[in-house]
């Protein structure tokens, strides 16, 4: 796998999704280039039997948590939220916000990454590094936290 190659192919697609959490260009920036650089010095370590945009972007959300670590920023529910699709409505984003309120952090960003960033159970198992099963557990007992099904 060459560098140069998956630098072009991946970096908008991480940029954009990382300018959604921080919403500021020059910490998106900066964030991009710190993946970037890991993704260039780990690449000898990336197993292909996983999707390479997965490994990225599990690096991306680690660098996106130490940049909010570092400035003691907490990640805020509000803004995930209030970038879901114009066609749902305000209430609804409301009641979402008070009801994501109710899980834990690990759930929240389990329910977060499926339900509003659309990916699939098996691609956040391989983001988080975690078991399907455990991924699917969690993010089921969030949605009966919070009153689903």
């Amino acid at each position: 796998m060459d560098f140069d190659n998956i630098y072009e192919e991946y970096f908008d697609r991480v940029y954009y999704k990382v300018l959604s959490v921080v919403k500021n260009d020059d910490d998106a920036e900066d964030i991009c280039q710190e993946t970037f650089i890991s993704v260039y010095k780990n690449l000898s370590k990336f197993r292909e039997e996983s999707n390479i945009y997965t490994w990225i972007y599990r690096i991306a959300i680690n660098k996106t948590y130490d940049f909010f670590k570092k400035r003691k920023i907490e990640f805020e529910i509000n803004d995930d939220v209030l970038s879901l699709p114009e066609d749902v409505n305000f209430d609804t984003k409301v009641i979402l916000q008070e009801k994501l309120k109710l899980i834990s952090d690990k759930e929240r960003e389990i329910v977060i990454l499926k339900d509003i960033y659309g990916y699939k159970l098996k691609e956040i198992a391989e983001m988080k590094n975690m078991n399907l099963s455990t991924v699917k557990s969690v993010y089921y007992k969030a949605l009966k936290d919070m009153g689903g099904n």
